[in-house]
């Protein structure tokens, strides 16, 4: 059986000349499978930069929930580009949210929305206390600014259950 560059080649016409030249056909087809999977390999990324692989997008986003509370931030982060940190929590008249220290240092906190009742540094961690009207519904946005790149995982902590978070910064 003839493979497909056997084919290729053989359909490629040879032409004779008084030159002496080496056309080294061989060569160029190796050069279009070459420049074949390199287009693919474009694509591919193209693709997955849409999304989300490089930031905002559907494989960026993530999303947990438990005991009330849900969690939603994005995975992969660009260097100094802020990003949202948001909580949404239900019945409950006080929400207490312990983010770890070491999670601090590879961001810097633009703003938090609303503004803490009461805040103060326990074991390590960043205490926040807030106040919910009537035992309602809560949304906290948390803005954060990566100031490291690589990769950084932590649990956050709020009303006793723990929220493992993970990013990865690119430069």
């Amino acid at each position: 059986m003839i493979s497909h560059d056997m084919r290729t080649f053989h359909r490629i016409e040879k032409i004779e000349h008084t030159l002496e030249l080496d056309e080294k056909l061989s060569h160029q087809l190796k050069g279009w499978n070459v420049q074949r999977a390199c287009s693919v390999l474009i694509l591919t990324v193209i693709v997955l930069t849409t999304l989300g692989l490089f930031g905002n997008g559907w494989l960026s986003r993530k999303q947990l929930a438990s005991g009330g509370a849900t969690l939603q931030y994005e995975k992969f982060l660009r260097y100094e580009k802020e990003m949202t940190v948001t909580w949404r929590v239900s019945g409950k008249d006080e929400i207490e949210l312990l983010i770890p220290m070491d999670y601090l240092d590879a961001f810097k906190i633009e703003k938090i929305i609303p503004e803490s009742h009461e805040t103060h540094l326990a074991d390590r961690n960043v205490v926040y206390t807030f106040k919910v009207e009537n035992g309602g519904e809560a949304t906290i946005y948390f803005y954060l600014n990566p100031q490291k790149t690589g990769t950084v995982v932590e649990t956050w902590q709020i009303n006793g259950q723990d929220f493992k978070i993970a990013h990865f910064i690119y430069p």
